[in-house]
C-alpha cells in the first residue's frame, strides 16, 4: 500500500478527536481538538504530496532541466579541446537522433541522408557506401575527383575517425557516475525549493490555533490542499 495512504489512514483516527469526542464519546478537552487538528492536517499536506505526480513531475523537472544544461555545457567544454573525439555530436544536427539533414557536399544535389551518423561513428562501426541513384560513385579526396568503376562500393572502416569512438558514452559515464551530476542537483535549488515551500504549506492555519473544542475534518482537509496549490504554485 502506498505510503500516503497509509499516512491518511493512520490520522483519520483523529477526527472523532478533533470533533471535541474521544472513543468513549465524552471528552471534551480543547488542546486534544486542536492537536489532533493540527496533526490530521499535517498529515494530508504530506500525504498529498508525495502522492501528486503533477508535485514530482514539476520537481523532476527542475532538476533534469538543471543536468540537461550542466551536461550539455560539459560536453561543449570537452569538444572544444578535443574536437576530433566529439565532432559526431554535433555535425548536421544529429545528437544521436535520426538525422534529416542532406549529406553536405562541395558540388551537385544533395541527395542522401546519413541517417544514423552520431552513432555509427560512436560506436566505430565500418560504413559501406555503395552508388544509390547513379552509375557509380564520386567523390573527392586529398583535393581530387575520384571516379569510382560502374556499381563499385567503398568501405569505411572508422568514419568518425579512431578518437570519435565511445567518447560520447565515455563523457556520459564521467558526468553521472561521479559528483558532476551532484552538484548539477544541487545547483538546481531544488532542496531549497522544496523545503521553503513545505514550510510554507505546512504553516497552521490561523482557525486551528483559536481555541476550539470542535474542527471539521474536511475544513482541514480543504485548508491542506488549499495551502499546498498555495505553496507549489498550483501544480498539485
Amino acid at each position: 500500500m502506498d505510503n500516503s495512504n497509509l499516512l491518511v489512514q493512520a490520522s483519520s483516527g483523529l477526527e472523532r478527536l478533533m470533533g471535541g469526542s474521544g472513543p468513549g464519546g465524552t471528552l471534551k478537552d480543547s488542546t486534544v481538538a486542536q492537536v489532533s487538528a493540527y496533526i490530521y492536517y499535517q498529515a494530508n499536506v504530506i500525504a498529498k504530496l508525495t502522492s501528486s505526480k503533477q508535485f514530482q513531475n514539476a520537481f523532476t523537472k527542475t532538476i533534469f532541466d538543471q543536468i540537461n544544461d550542466d551536461f550539455g555545457n560539459y560536453v561543449d567544454a570537452l569538444a572544444r579541446t578535443r574536437p576530433k573525439s566529439l565532432h559526431h555530436v554535433y555535425e548536421w544536427k544529429n545528437e544521436f537522433k535520426p538525422s534529416r539533414s542532406m549529406v553536405p557536399t562541395g558540388k551537385g544535389r544533395r541527395r542522401h541522408m546519413f541517417i544514423n551518423k552520431a552513432s555509427v561513428m560512436e560506436e566505430g562501426l565500418p560504413l559501406v557506401i555503395r552508388p544509390k541513384n547513379s552509375e557509380r560513385l564520386v567523390f573527392e579526396y586529398n583535393g581530387e575527383t575520384v571516379f569510382m568503376p560502374k556499381g563499385a562500393a567503398v568501405t569505411v572502416k572508422r568514419p568518425g575517425g579512431s578518437a570519435a569512438r565511445n567518447q560520447f558514452a565515455l563523457a556520459y559515464s564521467r558526468f553521472f557516475s561521479g559528483q558532476l551530476v551532484n552538484t548539477s542537483i544541487k545547483n538546481s535549488g531544488f532542496q531549497s525549493l522544496f523545503n521553503s515551500r513545505l514550510t510554507k504549506a505546512m504553516k497552521l492555519p490561523s482557525n486551528i490555533k483559536k481555541v476550539q473544542y470542535k474542527f471539521s475534518p474536511n475544513i482541514v482537509r480543504s485548508q491542506a490542499d488549499s495551502a499546498l496549490a498555495l505553496a507549489f504554485g498550483g501544480a498539485l
